[in-house]
């Protein structure tokens, strides 16, 4: 059929967006967080080598300083420092060379006095002159300090200086020992972590690089004492660690930082923006390529889907136009399933089943447009057959006859015109009270009947009573009070019956008993008399 063929192209085009609009989004989301995800782990990964470096760094440099210290109270050296005598300079010499050799490093040990004045070095270099060095300075302070880079005098080198004051017994600083590095140790270190994606740096408070895991700029840099380049990397940092998002050598790049609680170093692990993007661009076309694949496992699906889900369609629709045409021969609908569609073709067939005993007259009261008495009659026959055919019912019915009192003094005292508005307020206030699939009807004069299934439990039925009852004593009609009151009487099914007459009896039973004990209340059998 046309209709059928329409839907079927509808669905199967709703399945497919249902499955190609979702991987599209994940695909554009997952494009556009990738690069996210790749800075989240360039973070880490920068986070995991700067802590590597740094404990490297303050392990070499501890290890110094232990020597320096245990240099910087023994007694040979004290004594020489106090009176420099030549019977004990060999002693001193001996005793820094012996020192020294613990290292293997290459890099010196020497000896200075308060005047600034190198005394004894171990790598024979000329003796220099230092005053003016800020090491010196820190050290005549009586402060264990480690320089920023700077060169030596006597090699011409860049080096770091460590430096430890000596102390005689008043605790006056009487000259240093001090050691030089190279760090080509670290350099080592920083090369073994080079890679295509991202760089290592150290570099000192002043932005001066101290080692870099590129071998060929450090060589550069080390032969160049006016290296400063990444000094306003240092004048960007807060923290003692952290990120930065800035240009490195004229690239954009994404920076993870870390300051050496030891030397104030700034160890800095760089990686490009452009080799993230190269990431991003292959995750983007492996995207692209399983979603491809997806796709067409997705239409394939959709239309199998489509053709199967609309065969039940069809059938129902059949039979519908069956019914529209005033057919008799229709045969019930067979639905092997569970699903919503099984449900539809259960209720047609109930439908179909008591079609001829109860055609519904569309007809409603002239006056409150509610069902008139036979649409009402024959709305609830059929929803207590449905009731009584439903296996497993765990819910219930309630059937209300509701009675006006004082209506007919109302009309007598005011006029037809008042009654008639007082029907029609009503009507209108009652129908508010209850759902839409909810039966309301007019039985004629100030009688209605109302009838609600699906129903949990009583506590609702009688919260239904008491909004009749509400709705009748506070009833206005153009400002005045219409001084009147709702008797009801309710019958429950199952309780007093399943079968319409027998329903109908109970809740007519029970509206006698309201309106012999007072009225303006609402009863049902088991009810504790009226509310």
């Amino acid at each position: 059929m046309a209709i059928t063929r329409s839907i079927r192209n509808k669905l199967f085009v709703l399945l497919m967006l249902m499955g190609a609009i979702p991987l599209i989004v994940i695909s554009v989301f997952s494009a556009i967080t990738l690069a996210g995800e790749l800075e989240d782990n360039a973070e880490k990964s920068g986070v995991l080598k700067n802590s590597i470096v740094s404990q490297f760094i303050t392990d070499l440099c501890e290890k110094n300083f232990q020597v320096l210290r245990s240099l910087a109270i023994n007694p040979t050296i004290i004594e020489y420092l106090q009176t420099p005598q030549v019977k004990n300079f060999s002693k001193v010499k001996n005793l820094l060379y012996d020192t020294n050799t613990i290292f293997h490093d290459g890099n010196l040990t020497a000896l200075t006095g308060k005047d600034a004045e190198q005394l004894i070095r171990t790598d024979n270099k000329p003796l220099v002159n230092i005053k003016d060095r800020k090491h010196f300075l820190e050290a005549m302070h009586g402060k264990i300090y480690i320089s920023d880079v700077i060169v030596s005098r006597s090699t011409g080198e860049q080096i770091v200086v460590l430096e430890v004051p000596v102390k005689d017994r008043l605790n006056y600083v009487i000259g240093m020992v001090q050691r030089n590095l190279n760090l080509s140790v670290l350099q080592e270190l920083l090369t073994q972590y080079d890679t295509n994606e991202n760089s290592i740096i150290v570099i000192d408070r002043n932005g001066k690089t101290i080692a870099h895991s590129d071998t060929e700029y450090f060589r550069f840099v080390n032969e160049s004492e006016s290296d400063g380049r990444y000094k306003y990397i240092v004048e960007k940092i807060k923290d003692f660690s952290g990120i930065l998002r800035l240009k490195v050598d004229g690239k954009d790049a994404l920076v993870s930082y870390s300051i050496n609680w030891k030397t104030d170093w700034i160890i800095l692990t760089v990686q490009q923006y452009d080799q993230i993007l190269d990431h991003v661009y292959i995750r983007i076309f492996q995207t692209i390529l399983i979603g491809a694949i997806i796709l067409i496992m997705i239409l394939s699906a959709s239309h199998f889907l489509s053709v199967k889900a609309t065969r039940p369609i069809e059938k129902i629709t059949n039979a519908t136009d069956k019914i529209v045409s005033g057919k008799s021969d229709i045969d019930k609908i067979d639905l092997e399933t569970d699903d919503e569609f099984g449900q539809i073709a259960a209720a047609f067939n109930k439908i179909r089943s008591a079609r001829d005993a109860y055609q519904m007259e569309a007809e409603l009261d002239t006056l409150t447009k509610l069902y008139n008495k036979t649409t009402t009659e024959n709305i609830g026959k059929i929803k207590l057959k449905t009731f009584s055919d439903t296996k497993d019912n765990d819910t219930i019915m309630a059937f209300y006859i509701i009675d006006l009192d004082h209506f007919k003094e109302a009309n007598d005292t005011y006029g037809h015109q008042f009654g008639d508005k007082v029907l029609l307020e009503f009507s209108r206030n009652l129908r508010k009270k209850f759902r839409p699939n909810d039966c309301i009807g007019r039985f004629g004069g100030d009688e209605f009947v109302v009838i609600i299934d699906n129903l949990p439990d009583i506590d609702i039925i009688k919260r239904k009573a008491r909004d009749i009852n509400r709705v009748a004593r506070e009833l206005e009609i153009d400002g005045t009070p219409a001084k009147i009151t709702a008797s009801v009487g309710i019958a429950i099914i199952p309780n007093d019956g399943t079968d319409y007459e027998t329903v109908f009896k109970a809740a007519d039973e029970a509206l006698y008993y309201v309106k012999a004990n007072g009225r303006d209340g609402f009863y049902f059998k088991g009810a504790e008399g009226i509310d």
